[in-house]
């Protein structure tokens, strides 16, 4: 009787957060459909010239991916964004680990980094270009530069963060440094090195967005400029919806990398 009611108040216990869950769910799903009534409403007020409505969308992404451009600019655009995106995550979370570690890491590159992080990086264009010319190059660039703060910054919090009695207490079990390191430090840092790779992902889709429009006339970058020249409103409008989910899948991709990670930070 005693485990059968432990189980009901269990079983009572988990039912709220998936209603919970539910509830957001369709929440999200009504606040879509009321965005996309009203945009239609404006649109057809306004005109396709001004504000293409969804329905015109539809016409114009089949025709984009029937002459094959949208899918070129999608994997053109990908390729710059994955490299560019991989650097920055590479980068921000060796240097930040190190400045986290070591303090006189820390003290030399804290005076760059600082400097760095709050330099515009479309100042930096006309040196870029003067550096790696045009092509794929300065488009990775562009991505490493506009998401390794993020990362690198995150990084070194979360080192820094990671609680000291968790450190001394793998040091009264003998843990040596490697160990230290490995076990305790590295996972205890991983949630805050996350969130910093999520703000990162968002910051290489921008990025990745401006080195099209600055450096080449490719990519989804590049298909906006395109059809900007010859005021196809409804096609600009088709490219930016894929940025937007392009970035949602993007962002997506590294929250489920956290939850394998990181698991015990979403129980």
């Amino acid at each position: 009787m005693a485990a059968s009611a432990s189980a009901s108040r269990s079983e009572v216990k988990k039912q709220p957060p998936r209603r919970g869950i539910r509830r957001e769910r369709i929440i999200q799903a009504v606040a879509i459909i009321v965005v996309l009534i009203a945009w239609e409403l404006a649109g057809r007020q306004l005109g396709v010239f001004i504000l293409a409505p969804p329905s015109s969308l539809v016409a114009a992404f089949s025709e984009m991916m029937g002459t094959g451009e949208l899918q070129k600019a999608l994997m053109d655009s990908s390729v710059g964004l994955v490299l560019g995106f991989g650097f920055a995550a590479f980068f921000g979370v060796a240097i930040g680990f190190l400045m986290g570690t070591y303090r006189s890491v820390a003290t030399i590159m804290d005076p760059f980094v600082s400097a760095l992080y709050v330099v515009p990086i479309a100042a930096l264009v006309p040196l870029i270009i003067v550096w790696t010319g045009i092509g794929l190059t300065p488009r990775v660039l562009t991505v490493t530069l506009f998401a390794v703060f993020e990362i690198l910054i995150a990084t070194y919090t979360g080192v820094r963060g990671v609680n000291q009695r968790l450190i001394d207490m793998a040091r009264s079990f003998g843990a040596n440094q490697r160990q230290l390191f490995r076990h305790v430090v590295f996972f205890g840092a991983l949630p805050v090195i996350f969130a910093g790779l999520r703000i990162g992902a968002g910051r290489a889709i921008k990025g990745m967005v401006i080195a099209e429009l600055l450096f080449a006339v490719t990519g989804l970058g590049g298909l906006v400029l395109t059809h900007s020249h010859y005021y196809r409103t409804d096609k600009v409008l088709v490219v930016v919806v894929v940025i937007s989910l392009l970035g949602v899948i993007f962002v997506s991709l590294v929250q489920l990398a956290e939850r394998k990670l990181a698991p015990w930070w979403h129980d």
